[in-house]
């Protein structure tokens, strides 16, 4: 089995070369390596260089704004995509069972609700299995919906998972 694993940014425009300053908005995509399977490559994009790439050219995508400034783990909204992209391919992580992958991408998933970054738009059940259908901001293709297995958690189970987030990463 491979790891899922999504680089650090490097701080600029992957089409323009150009730094990013603090507060400005950007987008983070990822695109499959055509060559080696189940790699994935990270690009940065300005917004005004967004505006000209091809709808279908990513596999995912996320805005993002720049800061200089360190952040802690549960507040990067970098890393809680990584945790939430990963954790919801959990046939490629060998240290953790699918249920506490489905329950790290339920928990990144209401992080980045917390910063913003997602919308809970409903839930509809299939089966016995209850979902929750996350949003994007944005209008057309820079929206992205993604359904997830509601886990069955208390605030306790809520603080361990956080607590074995960081170790995903």
């Amino acid at each position: 089995m491979s790891e899922f694993k999504i680089s650090r940014g490097q701080g600029k425009c992957s089409v323009t070369g150009r730094s990013f300053s603090d507060g400005e908005r950007y987008f983070i995509a990822l695109s499959a390596d055509a060559e080696n399977e189940g790699v994935f490559t990270r690009v940065e994009i300005s917004a005004e260089a967004w505006e000209r790439q091809s709808p279908g050219a990513f596999i995912a995508f996320w805005p993002a704004e720049f800061s200089s400034k360190p952040k802690p783990a549960l507040m990067d909204p970098d890393l809680l995509w990584e945790i939430f992209h990963r954790a919801r391919q959990p046939e490629q992580e060998v240290r953790f069972t699918p249920e506490e992958m489905q329950r790290f991408a339920y928990v990144a998933a209401l992080g980045l609700m917390r910063l913003k970054k997602l919308k809970l738009r409903g839930t509809h059940r299939k089966g016995k299995v209850e979902w929750s259908i996350f949003e994007t901001p944005g209008k057309g293709k820079d929206k992205q919906t993604y359904e997830i297995p509601t886990p069955k958690l208390d605030p306790d189970d809520i603080a361990g998972i956080e607590e074995k987030l960081g170790e995903l990463a």
